[in-house]
């Protein structure tokens, strides 16, 4: 069994992303389109609602709680609105957010392993939809068992990337195989996760920021799994 060099990992991924800073611009054009559109279709709502935060705050200095009651009121129905819209927005931009994600994984990969594996439209279009079903998985692991799902989140972390590599590999013997792969080696991999996790949360709020800091994220999850392959 391998034990996992965080130190090294993240030395192996630095050196690594170098090699795909073009690939990173070409994708950081469809990232954009993603980012962009939701904002542009919810922009009435995003407009209401920052008229309501404003009658408001007037409302609490100057006027009655009657007033203020209503303004609460009307905002709350903004508010619900915005969330249904917003959900209808990103589940139907899921599939395609999640492909995206698949192709900048697999390129990753490529970037760790200095080659890349030739995979089929089918075969990315099967990963995709694996990851979409780990996707569901761990949300409702997390939405009910906050513990087993950080647990079950980290033993199938390597479940893509051990398809994207091996064409002949199922999910179930990915999982397996993922399985094997991280057994012994859950601190350092759930440390890994959270460095990457809190380094995409400081830098959201750019887009700029977001686009390399996902990239170098998806380049330290394919060097660990190197790193414990070889």
């Amino acid at each position: 069994m391998k034990t996992l060099s965080l130190k090294t990992c993240y030395a192996l991924a630095w050196k690594s992303f170098s090699k795909w800073w073009i690939p990173l611009c070409l994708i950081s054009a469809f990232i954009l389109v993603f980012e962009v559109v939701p904002r542009i279709m919810l922009r009435p709502e995003t407009a209401a609602l920052e008229q309501k935060l404003l009658e408001g705050v007037s409302a609490f200095r100057s006027g009655t709680l009657e007033e203020l009651e209503a303004v609460l009121f009307e905002a709350r129905s903004i508010v619900w609105i915005y969330t249904i819209k917003l959900s209808k927005l990103l589940f139907a931009l899921l599939p395609f957010i999640a492909l995206l994600s698949m192709i900048l994984l697999a390129w990753s990969n490529a970037a760790v392993k200095g080659r890349r594996n030739e995979r089929s439209p089918g075969r990315m279009l099967t990963i995709t939809g694996v990851h979409l079903l780990l996707t569901l998985v761990k949300g409702l692991a997390f939405a009910f068992f906050i513990l087993p799902g950080f647990y079950l989140y980290i033993r199938l972390l390597f479940v893509t990337l051990i398809m994207l590599e091996e064409n002949e590999t199922g999910m179930m013997d990915a999982i397996r195989e993922s399985w094997t792969l991280t057994r012994g080696n859950f601190r350092a991999l759930l440390t890994l996760v959270c460095l990457n996790g809190t380094l995409q949360l400081v830098v959201s709020p750019t887009l700029i920021g977001l686009i390399p800091a996902t990239g170098f994220a998806n380049t330290a999850r394919a060097s660990a799994y190197q790193m414990l392959k070889r």
